[in-house]
């Protein structure tokens, strides 16, 4: 996908219409600064913006995509093969697809279990619902993302999984255990030995080199001084970062530091590792390997992931999406096996669907 041509498109319709670019992000209430980006091609659109943007600029997702107007008999006929052309160049390969032989268990395992677990918080004009009768199934092996709009209750539910917070109602079972119930003084021993975690900033320390932050979470776990640099040196290959271990982190790229993090995280063996938001600060090629990672990590390893993410590519390599609003789940979208090309075009396909019930669904 060109985003040097679907930038220019963006501002060509813009301009056709007679708005500034502060009128475009007014419009869609966002920043000058990202209508700016995508001008530019420096980034897309998100997700939930994708709709409204369409039909503010009075296109179609399809001439979105291919960056240009496509003629109305043409769209018709072909406007499923040319959506799933403009996919395909984006996502490039499937290097996110079934699983195989000798991999992880095939009968699924549940490691996560949320039951009908609900938050209020206590303001002074009352209480604040922010989680309602939320429930689902992770199980081992798993790669599954959380979608929602800004307050959709999304990094609550994080929180709440990563004993950070606890449920008002409900339990928690992680391999069995209630987490929910965790003490709060055990909560921070909890999450070093049974979470892994990957953030947006990565939240690595920079007067530590590479290496050092890979094996600090170790070094907290009191493992061996020389079984902590066997399991560092093994991760550090497998997530092709061997060659910075001895460099600091600022010294390293963006996707390079979040590789770090990623490493940081599977090398502590956790049940789950949650992920908030790991590619926001990525460029999409660091992205794409960073998710490529992740998948090879559950496929391979039977590791088990909890992604937040906007980012419809990011989504697009889980194995099922849950869609946030309003403190609840609205929908659900598992990919059954299919190619990431065909399930992103089934999540955008759900926000099509789902736009005349709900618009802010995404």
């Amino acid at each position: 996908m060109d985003q040097i041509k679907i930038g220019a498109f963006i501002s060509q319709r813009r301009k056709e219409k007679g708005w500034t670019q502060t009128r475009l992000a007014e419009e869609l209430g966002i920043t000058d600064k990202a209508v700016s980006k995508w001008e530019t091609g420096r980034s897309m659109p998100d997700l939930s913006l994708l709709s409204p943007l369409c039909t503010l600029l009075e296109i179609t997702l399809n001439e979105l995509f291919a960056g240009e107007r496509i003629p109305e008999p043409f769209l018709k006929k072909k406007a499923d093969e040319i959506l799933m052309e403009v996919i395909t160049n984006w996502l490039g390969v499937d290097r996110c697809g079934k699983r195989e032989e000798g991999g992880a268990p095939s009968v699924p395992v549940p490691v996560l279990e949320v039951q009908n677990i609900s938050k209020v918080y206590q303001s002074d004009s009352g209480p604040v619902p922010a989680l309602n009768d939320v429930s689902f199934q992770i199980h081992r092996g798993s790669f599954v993302g959380i979608m929602g709009a800004s307050g959709s209750g999304k990094t609550t539910l994080l929180n709440l999984i990563a004993t950070i917070d606890k449920p008002s109602v409900g339990a928690i079972w992680l391999n069995g255990k209630n987490i929910a119930d965790i003490p709060e003084e055990d909560r921070a021993d909890f999450r070093r030995g049974h979470l892994g975690f990957v953030f947006q900033e990565y939240n690595l320390l920079d007067t530590l080199t590479i290496y050092e932050n890979i094996a600090l979470a170790l070094t907290i776990k009191e493992i061996p001084r020389e079984t902590v640099e066997k399991i560092v040196l093994d991760t550090a290959e497998r997530l092709n970062i061997s060659s910075i271990l001895d460099q600091f982190p600022y010294e390293v790229s963006g996707g390079q530091r979040q590789r770090c993090a990623c490493a940081r995280a599977i090398a502590v063996n956790p049940d789950i590792i949650l992920a908030d938001e790991p590619t926001g600060a990525l460029d999409s090629h660091a992205a794409r390997q960073l998710l490529d990672t992740f998948s090879t990590l559950c496929r391979e390893d039977g590791a088990t992931i909890l992604m937040v993410t906007h980012d419809v590519m990011a989504a697009s390599c889980c194995d099922r999406i849950l869609f946030m609003q309003d403190g609840e789940i609205k929908a659900a979208l598992d990919r059954n096996g299919e190619d990431k090309q065909v399930f992103f075009a089934d999540i955008l396909k759900k926000l099509q669907q789902t736009e005349g019930e709900n618009r802010d669904l995404f």
